[in-house]
């Protein structure tokens, strides 16, 4: 690592030291839980509630308003990342994980999720909240999230719900204000 890259590593990593750990305010934790082998997760479109996920232990439809979980029949394709469950009728549910994809890493409201990793393999979740950035509000952001390999991040389509999956943790929070 040459001199420069060393200098804007230290940089980030003293930014990121400046962010509390927590969930923000207007959230609150829905479920979080061991999977093994967690592969992939995504949220309905139609249903925005209802969160896929796919481990070695099988699919499994997640109600992220009541943390309900319902075991389905296993139906993804990780050629096109993409999913099916019963409970969701016939809907294809665009799915992230092992095999790549991706989540809404922002809602409508200026809320933000980012991924860094200055130390890596170790791998953080920041949350931001109005439009705003850690690098410039460390103070105002929050770390949901501190382990390795994670699988996939992101909020649903109407932003009430996010999710963030590593390789045997899922966790999933509810917006609990009204503004969206």
């Amino acid at each position: 690592m040459n001199k420069i890259e060393e200098h804007n590593r230290n940089h980030l990593i003293n930014i990121i030291d400046k962010i509390p750990y927590g969930i923000p305010d207007g959230w609150d934790k829905v479920i979080e839980i061991t999977v093994g082998g967690l592969l992939y997760v995504g949220f309905s479109e139609v249903l925005t509630s209802m969160l896929v996920c796919i481990s070695s232990q099988g699919q499994s439809v997640i109600n992220c308003e009541t943390g309900e979980i319902k075991f389905c029949e296993e139906n993804y394709d990780e050629d096109d990342l993409i999913a099916i469950a019963e409970q969701l009728g016939n809907e294809v549910i665009h799915i992230a994980g092992i095999g790549g994809g991706g989540l809404r890493c922002h809602t409508k409201a200026g809320d933000r999720v980012e991924m860094v990793a200055p130390e890596y393999p170790r791998q953080k979740i920041v949350f931001m909240s109005d439009y705003k950035l850690y690098i410039q509000n460390p103070e105002e952001s929050f770390i949901l999230f501190d382990d390795y390999e994670i699988r996939g991040y992101g909020f649903s389509k109407c932003g009430r719900y996010l999710v963030i999956a590593s390789s045997g943790e899922l966790l999933v929070l509810k917006k609990v204000s009204n503004e969206i």
